[in-house]
């Protein structure tokens, strides 16, 4: 399993993006990850639990425009 900690922008809401990402992640139909917003830090916490390089590819896409930066676990 991987995890990302993405640290939002502050004009954005983590929990808003963390719900826009979860839409995005069911069109492509990734269903082993889970997305859980930490709003207190305007952090979005992914889990990826298998390998897998295309859904983790689609996240960091995703939240490239919306992120000041990323750790990953």
């Amino acid at each position: 399993m991987r995890n990302y900690r993405f640290l939002i922008n502050d004009q954005f809401q983590a929990n808003s993006i963390a719900e826009d990402l979860r839409v995005q992640l069911e069109i492509n139909r990734f269903n082993d990850v889970n997305i859980l917003p930490i709003d207190n830090r305007n952090e979005v916490l992914v889990q990826v639990f298998e390998s897998n390089g295309e859904a983790e590819e689609t996240v960091e896409t995703f939240m490239q425009n919306y992120q000041k930066g990323i750790i990953i676990e």
